[in-house]
Formats: C-alpha cells, sequence, structure tokens
C-alpha cells in the first residue's frame, strides 16, 4: 500500500495498546468495517442467504477498514478514505481492491426473494376475496330467505280477506270477505240514500229541498269491491306483494258509484232562478214645474242574477259522495245601467255670482225695487242649445207700467235720475255668471261703463240702456241651459243672485274673471261752466263744484280655469275696458253783484 493515501482521522488508542512495544503484533485480529454493500468480501457472503450481521453491516455507513490483501500487478491501488488513521507505530491499512464479478450472484438473489414474497402476498390477498365471497354469499341467502318468508307473511294477511287501507266511502275493508264488505257497504249506502238531502237556500231564506227520490238514485256497489278486491289477489307473488306494500305508503279510497238523473234537479234550478232574478231599476228624470231646474228624479234599484251553471256540477259531486247539506245561493248584483247620481250629474251648477246692492244715494229703496224686479225676470229662465239671451228682451222696457221706478243711474260719468236706475247692477252680475260658466255661455255683446262701478270689480261690469246698449249671450252646448235668480236680504243688507246650471264641463274644470289694472290715467284740469241758467249759482262771486273729478284706468281681463282642486291650469287674456279720466266741473255765476251803497250817500 503506498502511504500517499489520505490519512483518515486516527483512533484513539486503547490503554492496551500503549504498552505494546512498536514492532509487537496485535493480541487480537483488526476489526473489519465494510463501507458499503460492493466491498463485502465474498469470503463473508453465502451463497444462498446473507446472514443478519452481513445485512446490519450492509445499512453501516461508518467508515471501514479493509483487511489488507494482495493486489494484482496490473491494477494501481485505490485510494479510500479511513475514518481513523492506523496508531501510531502500526503500518497503514492496505487499499481495498475493487472487485468486478463477485457482486452477480447477489443481485439474483435478491430478485429471487422478491418473487418470493409477491407469491406469498398474492396468496393472502386470494384468501381474503375468498373470504369476503363467503361471506357475501352467506348474507345474500338470509336476506334472500328473510325476504321470501316476509312476503309469505304479508301475503297471508290477505288471505280470503280484504288487505288493510282499503276503503269505499270511508269505510275500512281490511280483514273483511267480499260478502262482509258489501254487506257493509250496501247497509250503509242505503242508509245515506235514505237520509240523503240537498236543501238551497237563498239570501233572503227561501228554500228548496232535493231528495234521492227526485234523482231516480242507484247504487252500483259491486263495480268497486271487484277492483279493489284485485289489490293483493291477482298477479305473481312478487306483484301481489309491491301492490300490498304500497297501500302502506298510500291507502286506496274509493267511494260508490252512482246513477242518477239531473232532469229533475235542472227544472228545480229553473225554477229557483226564474224567482231570484230580478232585473234592475234605472232612474227617471221627471219633469216637475215645482223644482228648478224643472226637473224630479226617481231612485234607481239594483236587480240580481243567479248563475245555475256551476250549481248543477257542485250538486253531481255531491250526490256521488252521498253527502248532504245545505247550499247557499248567492245572486250576482247588477247595478242600473241609469243611475239617478247619473241623471243629476246630467245638470250641474255652472257658476254663481251674486253682488250686495249699495245705501247710498238718493231713491235707495227705488234702486233696491228696480233691482228686484229685473233679477226676477231672468228667474227660472230655460235657454235652449244655440239660443241666444238679450237682456234689454228679457227685463224689457224700464218703464213705470213694467213695474221701475225712478232712481239715480250712471250716465256719461254723472249721476242722474232715470226710469230704472240700477239695472245695470242687475246686468253686470248676470254678466260675471255667465263669463264664470266657462264655454257653456258665449257673450256675443257687451259693453262696460263709463266709468268704474262700485259693485263689481273695475273690467267686470257690463252696462245696458233702452233701445241703445244691450247684454247678449248664447248657449254653444248640445242641451238646455237653466238659470235660476234670488234677491234676498241678509244682516239687513240685499243681495242679488244669479245661478247657472248646465252639463257639466267635460274636463272637470270651473272658470272665474278677473282684471288686472294695467294703466291709471291723471285727473284732467277743472272744467269752468258758466252757470247762465242760474242752476246753482247766480252771481260772479259764487261757485258751485258739481264734480270732484275722478282718475282714469285701464284695465285687462283675464278668465281663470282651474281643475277640480282649484289649482289654476290656464290664463286666457280675454279684452282690455278703459275707463275715461274724469274732469272737475264747476259752476261759476254771471251776474255782477251790485256794489253797497255807504250810509249818507
Amino acid at each position: 500500500m503506498s502511504d500517499e493515501r489520505t490519512p483518515r482521522r486516527r483512533r484513539r488508542p486503547s490503554p492496551a495498546a500503549e504498552n505494546t512495544p512498536e514492532n509487537a503484533v496485535p493480541a487480537s485480529p483488526p476489526r473489519i468495517v465494510v463501507i458499503r454493500d460492493d466491498d463485502t468480501p465474498d469470503w463473508m457472503v453465502s451463497a444462498t442467504q446473507t446472514s443478519g450481521a452481513a445485512s446490519r453491516r450492509a445499512r453501516r455507513t461508518d467508515p471501514v477498514i479493509k483487511k489488507p490483501q494482495e493486489q494484482p500487478a496490473q491494477e494501481e491501488p485505490r485510494e479510500e478514505k479511513v475514518q481513523n488513521g492506523p496508531e501510531e507505530g502500526m503500518p497503514a491499512a492496505p487499499a481495498v481492491p475493487k472487485r468486478t464479478g463477485e457482486e452477480k450472484p447477489k443481485k439474483k438473489k435478491k430478485k429471487k426473494n422478491k418473487k418470493n414474497r409477491a407469491k406469498r402476498i398474492r396468496r393472502r390477498v386470494i384468501g381474503v376475496l375468498c373470504a369476503l365471497v363467503l361471506v357475501a354469499l352467506i348474507v345474500a341467502a338470509a336476506s334472500a330467505i328473510s325476504r321470501v318468508v316476509d312476503i309469505k307473511q304479508t301475503l297471508d294477511r290477505g288471505d280470503g280477506v280484504f288487505y288493510p287501507n282499503i276503503y269505499v266511502n270511508g269505510i275500512p275493508l281490511a280483514g273483511k270477505t267480499l260478502d262482509q264488505a258489501a254487506a257493509d257497504v250496501s247497509a250503509q249506502v242505503s242508509s245515506k240514500m235514505s237520509m240523503w238531502k240537498i236543501t238551497l237556500r237563498t239570501q233572503d231564506g227561501r228554500m228548496w229541498d232535493i231528495t234521492s227520490s227526485d234523482l231516480n238514485m242507484q247504487v252500483d256497489i259491486d263495480d268497486q269491491l271487484d277492483q279493489l278486491w284485485t289489490i293483493g289477489h291477482t298477479g305473481s307473488s312478487q306483484t301481489r306483494y309491491e301492490q300490498v306494500k304500497a297501500l302502506d305508503e298510500q291507502p286506496v279510497m274509493r267511494y260508490t258509484t252512482l246513477r242518477y238523473d239531473m232532469t229533475m234537479v235542472n227544472q228545480i234550478l229553473s225554477q229557483i232562478k226564474g224567482e231570484v232574478d230580478k232585473s234592475p231599476t234605472n232612474a227617471m228624470r221627471v219633469d216637475d214645474p215645482n223644482k228648478w231646474p224643472p226637473y224630479s228624479y226617481t231612485d234607481d234599484a239594483p236587480g240580481q242574477e243567479l248563475d245555475i251553471s256551476g250549481l248543477g256540477e257542485k250538486i253531481c259531486g255531491m250526490v256521488d259522495r252521498l253527502e248532504s247539506g245545505i247550499v247557499e245561493l248567492t245572486p250576482t248584483v247588477k247595478q242600473a245601467a241609469v243611475t239617478r247620481e247619473q241623471l243629476e250629474g246630467q245638470i250641474v251648477q255652472l257658476a254663481m255670482y251674486e253682488t250686495g246692492i249699495g245705501k247710498t244715494g238718493n231713491y235707495v229703496e227705488n234702486r233696491h225695487e228696480n233691482i228686484r224686479v229685473g233679477t226676477e225676470k231672468f228667474n227660472r229662465l230655460q235657454i235652449r242649445p244655440g239660443e241666444s239671451v238679450s237682456f234689454n228682451k228679457v227685463t224689457g222696457l224700464r218703464s213705470t207700467a213694467n213695474g221701475y221706478q225712478v232712481a239715480l243711474e250712471l250716465a256719461y260719468g254723472e249721476y242722474v235720475e232715470g226710469v230704472g236706475g240700477g239695472i245695470c247692477q242687475v246686468s253686470s252680475t248676470l254678466y260675471n255668471a255667465v263669463m264664470n260658466a266657462g264655454p257653456a255661455l258665449t257673450v256675443t255683446k257687451r259693453a262696460a261703463h263709463s266709468h268704474p262701478s262700485n259693485y263689481v270689480p273695475m273690467g267686470l261690469d257690463a252696462t245696458v240702456q233702452d233701445n241703445r246698449i244691450d247684454f247678449v249671450f248664447r248657449n254653444d252646448t248640445t242641451s238646455d241651459i237653466f238659470i235660476e235668480t234670488k234677491y234676498y236680504k241678509k244682516k239687513n243688507y240685499y243681495y242679488t243672485q244669479f245661478v247657472i246650471y248646465g252639463r257639466p264641463d267635460p274636463n272637470g274644470y270651473s272658470y272665474e274673471l278677473v282684471s288686472e289694472v294695467a294703466q291709471e290715467l291723471p285727473i284732467p284740469a277743472v272744467k269752468i261752466i258758466r252757470d247762465k241758467e242760474q242752476k246753482y249759482v247766480v252771481y260772479d262771486d259764487e261757485e258751485y263744484i258739481a264734480s270732484e273729478g275722478d282718475e282714469g284706468y285701464v284695465v285687462d281681463v283675464y278668465r281663470v280655469t282651474k281643475d277640480s282642486k282649484g289649482l289654476e291650469v290656464a290664463r286666457e287674456k280675454l279684452y282690455t275696458d278703459t275707463y275715461k279720466a274724469i274732469e272737475p266741473v264747476t259752476y261759476v255765476g254771471v251776474i255782477p253783484r251790485e256794489t253797497p251803497v255807504p250810509p249818507g250817500f
């Protein structure tokens, strides 16, 4: 062995070795440690098996020192690392020669051992599978035996009798023979048929009875019993068994079949319908001269109608079950095609306007009388579709012969005496009622005063004068218009009122006439009039103020449209009125007054 290989770490020498001379031979052979399986010498491995010691050596990973052997001359020694080098004074361990063909027997042995182990595993698996198959066969056999027993016991329960959970008309047939079941069902059916009765009852207490004799009722019992007997009694054992088991989950309930004739019942229903049905009563408008508008109204009354189309089916169901009871007959209410509310809604109040009669000025009583007479001229006036109304024609000529009195009236900006004074308040009140009626009435002729009046807002007046100035309006609807007036006193104050009736506005709108002052006109300069006729004054140092004058106005007039809630939806400008300013008028005398002569002259 060459001394040039890398030395291993030396082991610590034992105490006995320390006392041994350097050239002395060890008392026991050196310990041999194999580095890996390939390094195990041939003499330590059996041809048939590997000893436990050798196997354990094969698993060691410690560095080894191999026993020195002669190396072939042609091979160079292989360096091996030794964990612990030789003790001091001892020769170095020879290099381990490399084996070549000595490994083949060991590999063959390992392969053979693996095959043997695989055979043993297969034998064990086959044994376990055989045991499992045997157990499964035993369990299957036991289950089959148990099922056979269960089928037999289940089918034995219906030997000559009906199986449980079978019912006819609610009667349980379990454990009964066909004859017993037929007797029980027949007794029940006969009892029910004798007691069966249906009572038809209306809401007002009228009643009609229907019995089995009315239907010529007959019952067929055998058909249902024969069908139910087949359950569990026909077919293979398996089929019968499944049918009986199905009864445990879902009982079978049947009813006997009745044969009956509904002809008599239909006749009874038709008779009832004829007695119950009642046609509705429509409301009517009746002429009544004692009312205005001149109509009275009759009340409408609802009718009723009995629908018998579904009653026959309901009665048949009760007959099939032999179920007695009361059937309530509830007719359907039928409203009248024309109701009183509808008729009254065809003539409604379209507008109402009233003004208070002032108390100032001369001839107050006469003015009140003129307004009363003019107001009553229009009371209960009926206007046909397309017809026009002339104020002057309705009120007639203002004369004492027609009941008018002398009173102050406004003419050309001044109050003067005239027969029928105050009639313009009647025309102005009617004008506002007409305009507030909306499109139902159309004003075709109207004139404003020369000076604003004190009973209506500016721009809302309508002046009239015999044979010269008229107020005219027309009915533009397809139905009649009615006017009702009233002259009345309230809290020592008199009023004139106009109410207009007609067909309601199609949109449910209401209307109102309003005015706005667009411009004010100043009072002109004073007008001086020489009173030559000595009407007010005589001497030139006297004067009489006939009028203090008044401002003028320019007024815009609108018609406001409101919805059913009173909210404004439209504002339409209709016209503009101008009231001229009135100049003051003063009268002065024309005769000089004589100068008085002093006493003594």
